[in-house]
């Protein structure tokens, strides 16, 4: 009886372990959607005008200019090492295409929404960077999608993560990365976009599985906008996550770790070489 005893209370002080993991996993998510740090934003090269990009296919150029935008995704959060799949691309590309590759600035800001996007393409600094870009990389959606209730309650405390919820971000939010794209195309009209799709990072969790739906959803509406743009390719990363959570996943349960960023990048190179 006394092992048994000791048995089910090993148990429970395991299971109570994970729960505070997951909680304070959680609570990093909501400080990125609450408290937005600001990205980096270089000034201009020189204090000359930007030299905008040229157009033509990414082989013929000499070499490549990248900028990032978006949200935690595009800055990196939850690799240990900081390089997030930014960097990797850069370096990845390089290697593959053999030619100078060069990060102009990376512009991601935690916490960004679609709708905070949309303000910050006025900002001068920003308009610089993607007027000299060959290459603009793009993660944005997410916090838009899975953003947390106000009150700050635990999942399953109110319902604040649900895929109702998910469900009923899609119609608001949509065209906000339709005036996205937009956006970019007018400030440079030859740059390759890349944008690396979304996933449900709470797949693990079965009330959350039907949130796929509405990622689903997101994704394809992004791919349109791609299509009739004729410069644009959508990354997928769905497939990465919902059968791999716990390798590609950081511990706060909804950022990439250094593997998740890794397999992204490769993903990105090779849609780009």
């Amino acid at each position: 009886m006394k092992s048994t005893s000791r048995l089910w209370k090993l148990i429970g002080g395991t299971a109570l372990v994970c729960l505070i993991v997951l909680l304070t996993g959680f609570g990093w998510a909501l400080r990125d959607v609450w408290y937005p740090t600001e990205g980096i934003v270089l000034p201009a090269t020189s204090s000359q005008t930007p030299t905008p990009a040229t157009g033509g296919d990414l082989y013929e150029k000499e070499q490549l200019r990248v900028t990032a935008l978006g949200d935690s995704l595009t800055k990196g959060t939850g690799d240990a090492r900081g390089k997030g799949y930014v960097t990797r691309v850069v370096e990845g590309l390089s290697k593959a295409m053999d030619k100078p590759v060069s990060l102009i600035n990376n512009l991601a800001i935690n916490g960004l929404t679609t709708e905070q996007l949309i303000t910050k393409l006025e900002d001068s600094g920003f308009r610089n960077a993607l007027l000299q870009a060959d290459i603009i990389l793009l993660t944005i959606g997410g916090n838009d999608l899975f953003q947390m209730a106000q009150t700050g309650g635990a999942m399953g405390e109110g319902g604040d993560l649900s895929p109702e919820i998910v469900e009923e971000q899609l119609p608001t939010v949509t065209p906000h990365l339709d005036t996205i794209f937009t956006k970019l195309r007018e400030m440079n009209a030859t740059a390759r976009i890349i944008y690396v799709g979304l996933y449900n990072p709470f797949y693990d969790l079965e009330q959350m599985r039907p949130g796929s739906q509405s990622v689903a959803k997101w994704n394809d509406y992004a791919y349109q906008l791609a299509e009739t743009d004729g410069n644009a390719t959508v990354v997928p990363s769905y497939d990465l996550f919902e059968y791999n959570i716990k390798a590609y996943l950081a511990s706060d349960h909804f950022h990439p770790n250094e593997e998740g960023y890794s397999r992204i990048a490769e993903r990105v190179v090779q849609a780009l070489n």
